[in-house]
């Protein structure tokens, strides 16, 4: 510090200014200059933090795959599988953590899809869209396991009525795409939550059970956990999915 200070007098010859610089005063601004430095590389950091924070609680357990893009086609049967699984499976995922177990339901000696929500078509005419659309996947978690169903039947407008076998509840609401069935259902010890879209042109069916055991006529399902997979709202959204109605 004393160079500077000897070069400025030696370049200013008469009236020098007074500096007001010293050695103790440079340093003391200079560890000032990186105190602030430091704290607003931290205040940066925390406002990241913050962000992930909230990510994570705006999003928890959501599933990164659901948001992975269908295919359009619809022209063949096997095209409209594959847009139909996406779709239900995409609206599944979504509302499940992340870290669950999703395997399908068969029945004894059928190979399960490599893709547990690809769709069953039953061929009921001979156009892409003339099938009964199903499938059924377990879901096992910490809670134990669970199970949830889609059934899709274009061509049909009618609903399930109210007042069948084994009923708790069961009530209509109306949506801008038609009506709903809200129902709870009691099937063997198991308890059934399902929601019925009834298009103009096609019925659009999802349910979710406490039990993983493939849910079949004639078979009394075991209950495995405290509450269906799904609550009765999620299974309302997953009805509501867009594009499964035709």
């Amino acid at each position: 510090m004393e160079d500077v200070r000897t070069a400025l007098t030696a370049y200013v010859t008469e009236g020098e200014p007074p500096l007001g610089l010293t050695g103790e005063a440079v340093l003391s601004a200079a560890r000032l200059s990186r105190r602030r430095h430091l704290l607003t590389g931290a205040a940066a950091l925390a406002v990241v933090v913050l962000a992930l924070g909230l990510a994570v609680l705006v999003l928890p357990g959501r599933n990164p795959v659901a948001a992975r893009p269908c295919p359009s086609a619809t022209d063949t049967r096997s095209a409209l599988v594959d847009r139909l699984s996406c779709l239900v499976g995409n609206a599944v995922r979504s509302l499940l953590p992340s870290d669950v177990r999703i395997s399908r339901l068969t029945i004894p000696g059928e190979t399960p899809p490599a893709d547990p929500f690809h769709l069953v078509a039953d061929p009921i005419g001979a156009a892409p869209g003339e099938a009964i659309f199903h499938m059924g996947v377990r879901v096992t978690d910490a809670s134990g396991s669970g199970a949830v169903y889609v059934l899709i039947l274009p061509g049909r407008s009618g609903g399930p009525a109210c007042g069948e076998p084994g009923e708790i509840t069961c009530r209509t609401e109306p949506t801008p795409r038609g009506v709903t069935w809200l129902s709870t259902l009691r099937t063997g010890d198991a308890v059934k939550y399902r929601v019925a879209l009834a298009g103009p042109d096609s019925l659009v069916e999802f349910w979710s059970t406490d039990s993983g055991v493939l849910e079949q006529s004639g078979v009394r399902l075991p209950k495995q956990r405290p509450e269906p997979t799904l609550s009765l709202d999620q299974v309302r959204e997953l009805a509501l999915t867009p594009g499964l109605d035709f």
